[in-house]
């Protein structure tokens, strides 16, 4: 086989069919860009749990007899949660803290950011508590032997509102890989007409080297060059496209957000990790979809 030969014939069926060339182009583009942010908004996910890995526990708050007269978890309701959640397989540590530790903890917390609320709030307004790490603070299972009883006034779980974050991160993943979905169907798609219509174009052509000789791959191989090429320029495209959607777009609109460390940044280097993945996805489907469309088509 003449490669030189091949590729030469390749672009020129290109040029031949620049309007759907460029469509496919543009396709490819988005649908490789939409799966691409797809992979990054899952890292994206798992780097915003470790994040609050480390900052989230779970409160169990006493009920007001508890509260008023347990200094240091020695009355028996306190000892009786404490052991029952030690007992429990995914509980990290326990910790307890009094009514009056609470309080000085709220202070600490709030004493500069909110004067007003500090001083709105009596000392004896926060319960006693105990203060659990989890193993994996989104399973919350270790918690339900205690949940029911009476000395348990409430559990506050701060893995609600992480749990709500990465629901929602989950949700901008999943909705972007079903648009790269859709739009890798309609690639498919220009890459099988593209093929047919070139192949058509080219039938006599292709009979007439068959009969002196050419394999089906010398005959066929410029057209699965030509989606190649499109599937190619078009990775290349995504790829310009997130780093300038990072740089211009996500960085400047979510840059509060990362300063306070509330969701995980999205950096360069994913993005070079990313990108190959995709663009072997692209061109693995692109020759794929080329070659069942030649065998369907061109049967010689």
């Amino acid at each position: 086989m003449k490669f030189g030969f091949v590729m030469r014939e390749a672009f020129r069926g290109l040029g031949r069919n620049i309007t759907m060339t460029i469509a496919l182009i543009i396709t490819t583009a988005i649908s490789l860009a939409l799966l691409a942010t797809g992979f990054l908004v899952t890292k994206m996910t798992e780097d915003t749990k470790q994040i609050y890995l480390d900052r989230v526990e779970v409160m169990v708050q006493f009920d007001e007899d508890t509260s008023a007269k347990d200094k240091d978890c020695s009355s028996e309701a306190c000892r009786e949660v404490r052991r029952l959640l030690e007992q429990s397989d995914g509980v990290e540590s326990v910790n307890f803290r009094s009514r009056e530790q609470s309080y000085e903890r709220f202070v600490e917390v709030f004493g500069e950011t909110d004067k007003q609320l500090v001083a709105s709030t009596s000392p004896d307004a926060l319960p006693a508590a105990l203060h659990i790490r989890l193993t994996d603070p989104l399973d919350t299972k270790p918690l339900d032997p205690i949940r029911d009883l009476p000395q348990v006034e409430a559990v506050v779980d701060q893995g609600d509102d992480l749990r709500g974050a990465t629901d929602n991160l989950d949700s901008v993943r999943n909705a972007t890989f079903l648009v790269a979905g859709i739009q890798a169907i309609a690639a498919i798609f220009l890459i099988a007409n593209m093929v047919q219509i070139a192949a058509f174009n080219r039938r006599h052509e292709i009979s007439i080297m068959r009969m002196v000789g050419a394999s089906r791959w010398y005959t066929q191989m410029p057209f699965v060059l030509e989606a190649l090429v499109a599937t190619i320029v078009g990775a290349i495209l995504a790829g310009v496209g997130l780093f300038l959607g990072k740089e211009f777009v996500v960085d400047k609109a979510l840059r509060g957000v990362y300063e306070s460390r509330l969701i995980a940044p999205i950096t360069n280097n994913d993005i070079w990790v990313v990108l190959p993945v995709v663009g072997v996805i692209g061109v693995l489907f692109a020759a794929l979809t080329a070659q069942v469309t030649l065998r369907a088509y061109v049967r010689k």
